[in-house]
């Protein structure tokens, strides 16, 4: 069995809806999102995949879409869009003292990605999820896309991890199909 590791950083935060602690506050963090695959036998040109595959087809679009986001699901979402393009307009309104303009739309994954999608209110970049994206609902999610888009008759996704922080200490959710 032959099996390879890849991963993705991307920098973005998140609100945990209704939970009884910190969480319920928006906070960031520096996300690793990693994939394995495995295959019982190497492709023509001796590869599980080729990682330039991985990368196009899931690592560059799970980036598009969260970093530098705010992510929230679908729920927090409808209820504060219009909070939200309120408070993007004004922070957005801040690059005309520096800048002189208001500078280029961020960038943002057009279409969806597993059910995930970018909206831009008030020019600010949300990520939205149809559920509350904890650090285990992503690793689901990371991996749902990954099989969508990766996994055939020869290649399997194994597992995703999700890791939320690496330092000082390094915690991660896991998911691995039954």
């Amino acid at each position: 069995m032959y099996r390879v590791t890849t991963a993705i950083h991307a920098h973005f935060s998140h609100h945990v809806r209704g939970h009884s602690g910190p969480c319920i506050s928006v906070h960031g963090h520096t996300w690793k999102f990693e994939l394995t695959l495995e295959a019982e036998e190497l492709d023509a040109q001796g590869f599980v995949l080729d990682f330039d595959v991985v990368h196009e087809a899931l690592l560059v679009p799970t980036h598009r879409l969260l970093d530098h986001s705010f992510a929230i699901g679908e729920k927090t979402y409808s209820e504060t869009r219009a909070s939200l393009a309120e408070l993007g307009r004004s922070l957005v309104a801040s690059r005309q003292e520096t800048l002189g303009s208001l500078g280029e739309v961020p960038f943002h994954l057009d279409g969806e990605l597993g059910g995930a999608r970018n909206d831009l209110p008030g020019g600010m970049k949300v990520a939205v999820f149809p559920f509350t994206p904890t650090s285990e609902r992503l690793a689901e999610w990371f991996f749902e896309v990954a099989h969508h888009k990766l996994a055939d008759q020869r290649v399997r996704v194994t597992s995703t991890r999700v890791y939320e922080s690496l330092h000082p200490v390094t915690t991660f959710a896991e998911f691995v199909p039954d």
